[in-house]
């Protein structure tokens, strides 16, 4: 706009200037047949501005109609039972990056990825426009970007805890729309491993994490002005492969692994203090733990069998758990990531390391079935699954033979 401006005011200068070349100094009267005055020149320019305006809303407009009639279309090829093929697309190749990925959708309807770039030391952000990725350099002080956690807060900006690997600390990056800025959340000795951030129904951050120095499960809260922290397990050495979510009740829960004995545990806040619970202590399990909530309000939890190289599922009824292998041909099950969909039904991302490729997880209400996404290379480390408003499921992971970050989403088209 401003260059159109410039050219105009440069043009009429320009025309104003000749007519006084071609005779006296004296300025000349009342424009001839061919002359326009400055002021029809400038409605002239504002004229071409506004079609201009015009042109660039319809382009927006007509971009998100085909967003809109993407998203419907697979709805209704979902609810038709249609298998839709995944489309597979590098997001981030500059060194060796996409380790920690943490996949979240935002109030647009978009994807958006925090990240861990391994060769310098940040901590990074990608996000999708609706036609292509950008990237950003969120920290790049010290060494950080590790074990990050995404998610939007109600403002509809988003939000990431990570460790910082320099200081061993907890710390906590926000965008305000133009800018992210960061802070310390927790200092006390090498803490911050394994982030799990949420917002709660009050629209302040919350994260677990564990304290190594103390092999302690921890939780930290933001008032609207200051984070305050306390230790929620301390039994031996605890607190491993935190995730955290906020239940119906709008109070936080937890899963983790209890690395005394290799059990999955669970903790949960009642408003006043906090109980445990262990939820299987059937040979080394509990890793890679990832909790959600399912639309009966009962907790459900996706995990690594180590001892037998098993995808495990456990869920609650309102008084017992329950735990079944999802998964079992090969070493499966490492890296999961679990989500409900949009019927109701769980399903998990995780990586299988027999023969290093991405793999997804449904249940149908009755049976667990089980697909490879990506088979190219040793993939699918780090994988976050989230459903997008399409009803499709997504993956963020890692390529770990070519150290980079990668996007897998079900649907009819290839993201660009």
């Amino acid at each position: 706009m401003k260059m159109r401006r410039w050219l105009a005011t440069i043009a009429a200068v320009a025309a104003m200037a000749g007519g006084a070349r071609a005779g006296s100094l004296t300025p000349p009267g009342a424009p001839g047949p061919t002359m326009h005055t400055l002021e029809e020149l400038y409605q002239k320019q504002l004229q071409l501005e506004a079609r201009l305006t015009a042109q660039d809303q319809e382009i927006s407009r007509a971009r998100q109609e085909a967003e809109r009639a993407r998203q419907e279309n697979s709805v209704i090829l979902n609810a038709l039972g249609a298998t839709l093929p995944w489309q597979l697309k590098t997001v981030d190749s500059a060194g060796f990056v996409g380790y920690f990925a943490s996949l979240a959708f935002g109030p647009d309807g978009q994807p958006a990825i925090s990240y861990g770039d391994l060769t310098n030391g940040d901590l990074k952000f990608a996000r999708y426009n609706g036609s292509t990725w950008s990237t950003a350099t969120v920290d790049s002080a010290g060494n950080v970007g590790y074990y990050t956690s995404l998610a939007f807060g109600p403002d509809g900006q988003p939000a990431i805890a990570y460790l910082s690997a320099s200081s061993g600390d907890l710390k906590f990056a926000r965008y305000n729309g133009s800018t992210w800025s960061t802070a310390t959340v927790d200092s006390a000795g090498d803490t911050g491993f394994f982030a799990s951030l949420a917002f709660g129904p009050d629209g302040q951050p919350a994260i677990a994490y564990s304290d190594l120095t103390n092999g302690d499960l921890k939780f930290a809260r933001y008032n609207g002005s200051t984070w305050s922290t306390v230790t929620v397990d301390s039994a031996g050495d605890t607190g491993y492969f935190a995730s955290l979510a906020f239940g119906p009740d709008g109070q936080p829960a937890i899963t983790y692994c209890d690395a005394t004995n290799y059990d999955l545990k669970f903790a949960r806040y009642n408003g006043s203090t906090w109980s445990t619970a262990t939820v299987d202590s059937a040979g080394n399990v509990g890793l890679h733990t990832s909790l959600a909530f399912g639309p009966d309000g009962q907790p459900a939890i996706a995990y690594y069998d180590s001892s037998n190289g098993d995808l495990k599922f456990a869920r609650y009824n309102g008084s017992t758990w329950s735990t079944a292998t999802v998964g079992s041909a090969g070493s499966g099950g490492g890296y999961t990531s679990m989500a409900f969909g949009p019927d109701g039904q769980p399903a998990i991302s995780f990586y299988e390391a027999t023969n290093g490729d991405l793999k997804f997880a449904r249940y149908n209400g009755s049976t667990w079935s089980i697909a490879t996404v990506d088979s190219a290379g040793n993939v699918g480390l780090y994988t976050s699954l989230a459903f997008g408003p399409d009803g499709q499921p997504a993956i963020a992971y890692l390529d770990d033979t070519n150290g980079d970050l990668k996007f897998a989403r079900r649907g009819l088209f290839a993201p660009k």
